[in-house]
């Protein structure tokens, strides 16, 4: 008996999530604002709301590597600094949503990681004096401002600033991302062909993975946008399995057509390794942030996405097709390490 109301339960509230859907679905919200539309997620958020016609302007911040943005795409461009206000303030006009999509290609050594929580709160602050109300943040799986890991407490803080912003805010905690163009799921692959005879990997702790798939996100970050029953919440999101670090690596070995004995190496020494590479240089293809990642996981509840947003996602193994395409992958991790 409790079995068949939870059941039920599960499913009225499946039924509701579809129908908030297409009762507020692709509604005219006006001019969208876009942080970091050059990086992974935010060219796939570009992308997907464009060929909905939406209106849209991407924030631009100066940096010293190249910031690719859609090609083909109607969209306006805005430059300004997260710590210029005015800037800022000038970029918020005839904007009425805001979504702040800073993930992880955004935050390294070069977006200085400390002041991430305070460029939020510059964009929060100029977001409410241009009056405008709507703001969605991606955040991550694991963000915590009490955290021992840097990348976990900036968006922790980062989170505490929307919440405290009184603006219509929806947070969303995002699992590792992976598809075309993405950092990390493309880097293992490029280290799998590259690396000889074995696959070096920290060794595992318990920590696990829901790795979700770049376009269930977008379709959660755009929905988010679109439904006020979602204002005031902070939503986990992730795919439909629960993985190993391990059993990440073995899926994307598979799917590019490798064998390689999978190499543990001890944390620290894993830690000391990375660090040196990431000293001696140009760009290290393992950043140090992997590691804290690695150490606390990205996984939450597997029927996350089903209740908020009404739709399966992904799966692993299904998402990983376009690995198979045949690629030149050790000249693309030269370019890479050589900063091109």
């Amino acid at each position: 008996m409790v079995f068949f109301v939870s059941t039920l339960r599960l499913v009225l509230a499946d039924i509701a999530v579809r129908i908030a859907f297409v009762w507020q679905g692709h509604r005219n919200i006006g001019m969208i604002l876009i942080t970091n539309a050059t990086g992974f997620v935010g060219r796939a958020v570009v992308r997907r709301l464009a060929a909905e016609e939406a209106d849209l302007r991407c924030l631009l911040t100066p940096s010293r590597r190249e910031q690719r943005l859609p090609e083909g795409i109607p969209f306006s461009t805005v430059s300004a600094s997260m710590d210029d206000l005015p800037a800022l303030r000038t970029a918020m006009q005839g904007v009425t949503a805001v979504l702040h999509l800073v993930g992880e290609d955004a935050l390294g050594r070069e977006a200085r990681l400390e002041h991430y929580a305070e460029h939020t709160a510059n964009l929060i602050e100029a977001t409410r004096e241009a009056g405008v109300r709507r703001f969605v943040y991606l955040s991550r799986l694991g963000a915590d401002r009490a955290s021992a890991y840097p990348i976990f407490r900036a968006t922790g803080e980062a989170e505490a600033e929307v919440r405290a912003s009184a603006l219509d805010y929806t947070i969303l905690r995002a699992a590792v991302t992976y598809g075309p163009e993405d950092t990390f799921v493309t880097m293992l692959a490029m280290l799998a062909k590259a690396m000889p005879f074995v696959m070096p990997l920290p060794e595992p702790g318990p920590a696990s993975f829901q790795p979700l798939w770049i376009e269930d996100l977008v379709t959660c970050i755009v929905t988010a946008l679109e439904r006020d029953d979602l204002i005031g919440q902070t939503i986990p999101l992730g795919g439909p399995e629960h993985f190993s670090v391990e059993q990440m690596v073995v899926h994307v070995l598979a799917a590019v057509g490798v064998r390689k004995r999978l190499f543990r190496i001890r944390a620290p020494l894993a830690r000391v390794l990375v660090e040196v590479s990431d000293a001696l240089i140009p760009r290290t293809p393992v950043p140090p942030r992997w590691l804290d990642v690695i150490a606390v996981g990205s996984a939450t509840d597997l029927a996350t996405i089903p209740r908020h947003f009404g739709f399966e996602p992904r799966r692993f193994a299904q998402g990983l097709e376009y690995l198979r395409e045949k690629r030149a992958w050790r000249r693309n991790l030269l370019r890479f390490v050589l900063g091109y």
